[in-house]
């Protein structure tokens, strides 16, 4: 639990009755309701300044979805080669757990308007967290240092509002949210993204552990695959959904960090680097194709 106070926003009769008529339990829904653009509630990143191929794997830390959805990373055996793609963990949050996260980020001094929480003394090329939630009707967009947590030899221990110290400790509380608001939390499930994207590339090495081979299952191979890369290296970077996606999720799960990759036209063997699609993503090949 975090050490300082928050009050919790009560939902509106509104929301309540209808929830109560369809049998379905309700969606957190900030008041007012959020812009007609946006992807999301909230929204954890890690952000560095290096090139968009470098950073094409990374994905949010957390997440959470329009209709209530809490996404995190799964476990993974600490074991080499690892999956390909990680698993993405949800669990469903209740109105009375957005509203509880809302009034934490408030109490925090995050929704003032103020957008820098670095503290002005981050190196350059340093990774950054940013934060990106929905309040008041808008979209907040928050960068700060995940690590300016304050430290205290008594309790309570609370930061000034508005510093970066109160920007850090809202992050670790959203970093333990199954405990933070395990009462308003549903039973855990895997999420399916609806797509992922992909660069294909060179074949990775194997360091000795031979693995199978999987072959590529979309028709027309690597070449009809995506669009070149920008750099001239050959890679390939494209986007997978609907029927393409049926037939390729079965070899991803199956995949390794090190798999190869068999190309059915002609043969050649490729490496993946796989990027799951969640709710709020621009396009990830934009910038390198």
């Amino acid at each position: 639990m975090p050490q300082r106070s928050m009050g919790l926003l009560v939902p509106t009769l509104t929301a309540m009755l209808l929830a109560a008529c369809s049998g379905a339990p309700p969606t957190p829904t900030p008041e007012p309701t959020p812009p007609a653009d946006a992807g999301f509630l909230l929204r954890v990143t890690v952000v560095q300044a290096l090139p968009p191929q470098v950073t094409f794997g990374w994905r949010p830390t957390l997440l959470i979805t329009l209709d209530g959805r809490v996404l995190t990373a799964g476990a993974v055996p600490a074991i080499f080669p690892g999956p390909l793609v990680n698993p993405i963990v949800e669990r469903k949050l209740t109105p009375a757990g957005w509203s509880t996260i809302v009034a934490a980020a408030r109490a925090a001094g995050l929704l003032s308007g103020q957008g820098d929480f670095t503290g002005g003394v981050m190196p350059p090329g340093s990774m950054a967290t940013q934060l990106q939630i929905i309040a008041d009707g808008r979209l907040h967009e928050l960068t700060g240092d995940q690590s300016r947590i304050k430290v205290c030899v008594t309790t309570p221990c609370v930061p000034q509002p508005g510093t970066p110290e109160a920007f850090a400790g809202f992050l670790a509380d959203l970093g333990s949210v199954d405990t933070w608001l395990a009462a308003d939390l549903g039973p855990s499930g895997i999420h399916a993204p609806a797509g992922f994207a992909i660069i294909a590339g060179p074949p990775p090495d194997q360091q000795g552990l031979e693995q199978p081979s999987i072959a590529w299952p979309l028709a027309g191979g690597f070449a009809a695959f995506g669009k070149a890369l920008a750099d001239g290296s050959g890679n390939r970077c494209g986007s997978v959904a609907g029927d393409a996606l049926a037939a390729l999720r079965p070899a991803l799960a199956a995949a390794t960090q090190i798999t190869r990759w068999r190309d059915p036209v002609d043969g050649s063997f490729h490496g993946l680097v796989v990027r799951p699609l969640l709710p709020g993503d621009s396009n990830p090949c934009e910038g390198l194709v």
